[in-house]
């Protein structure tokens, strides 16, 4: 039996994937890796006979794990090097967890999955266990029934086979409601046709979307990334709770700030006189003063013009607004200070 796992083992460590399929499993799109690989160097991937990059098993894990903590704020500079091991350990510090835990479940620790489909059952149950650590714990035929079939189950993973994502206005209440029966930590939706619309909205709903993948091996793969998502966005939610109650309506009422928007020193009119006078000279800080004001004074007609939900949304935005307004009129005034100095005409 020792032997037999540790030929699975050699088997895992020796598996290598394209450069598509290890977009697939890492999150990270396609172009991004090229130019991760091309400006930070993280990953040396091997070439095939005909020139094709070969990704290895731990490159997959790595990227993964790279790009969830690139998600969570970290620079990909900061990162880039780092082994396997130093990047669940910071996962493991993002996600507030010990890392012994964050290791089991992100890494290859056994994962209780629950599914919506009856297709890919089988294909999961007959997964080599030497090769994969998930667990079917419960089946539901739809989301329709999930609520009712997977009640009273408690998953790391809940995995919903869709053959189309068509409607995701219909399905995410739904997708909500079976995750809570099943009190899932992350959601993995595998699709085989979907609009790229379809995806965004599922994937700003907090699930992560992937194409049903030809391997069935891969799908465990995927949950771990879909598990170290979620505890990483659940850490990022608290962290923003805590600052909004650090941030109390007594503390916002204290802050002063006088009503007067000031006036543009400098209409469109002017700025583009300068820009294009800028070109003549060898200095080029006033034609980036004026690229600045320009996206200065778009946002704050945006601010000012926002939707707001609420008051506390309204006096968000009114801040947003009094703030790009000050902003822009303290670098129209070293605008001005500049234009004097390279005798610019406006």
């Amino acid at each position: 039996m020792n032997n037999e796992s540790q030929k699975s083992s050699a088997n895992d460590a020796n598996s290598t994937y394209r450069s598509g399929a290890a977009a697939r499993l890492s999150g990270v799109p396609v172009e991004t890796l090229r130019v991760w690989e091309r400006r930070y160097g993280v990953t040396d991937p091997t070439r095939s006979e005909r020139g094709q990059r070969q990704y290895s098993f731990e490159d997959v894990r790595r990227l993964g794990l790279i790009k969830q903590l690139v998600d969570a704020g970290n620079s990909i500079g900061a990162v880039a090097h780092l082994d396997l091991q130093q990047l669940l350990g910071m996962l493991s510090a993002v996600a507030n967890l010990p890392a012994t835990q964050s290791q089991v479940q992100v890494s290859n620790g056994l994962l209780r999955i629950a599914l919506v489909g009856v297709m890919l059952r089988q294909s999961l149950i007959n997964l080599n266990p030497e090769q994969s650590k998930l667990s079917l714990v419960q089946t539901a035929f739809n989301l329709k029934q999930a609520e009712l079939q997977l009640k009273d189950v408690k998953v790391d993973v809940l995995v919903v086979e869709q053959g189309e994502l068509t409607a995701p206005e219909e399905q995410i209440p739904l997708l909500n409601t079976a995750q809570k029966a099943c009190q899932a930590t992350a959601v993995l939706i595998l699709y085989r046709f979907a609009s790229s619309d379809a995806i965004r909205q599922m994937r700003l709903a907090g699930f992560h979307v992937a194409r049903i993948p030809a391997d069935m091996l891969e799908i465990d793969h995927l949950c771990r990334v879909a598990l170290a998502r979620a505890l990483t966005l659940v850490e990022q939610q608290g962290r923003i709770g805590r600052a909004k109650k650090s941030v109390t309506k007594s503390d916002t009422s204290r802050i002063k700030r006088p009503n007067a928007i000031p006036a543009r020193l400098l209409d469109d009119d002017n700025l583009m006189h300068i820009a294009k006078f800028a070109t003549s000279i060898h200095c080029e800080c006033p034609r980036h003063l004026v690229d600045l004001l320009q996206m200065l004074t778009s946002f704050e007609r945006y601010s000012a013009q926002c939707e707001n939900r609420n008051e506390d949304d309204a006096s968000l935005h009114r801040d947003l607004h009094y703030t790009a307004a000050h902003a822009r009129s303290a670098l129209e005034q070293a605008l001005v200070r500049v234009a004097q100095a390279e005798g610019i005409q406006y």
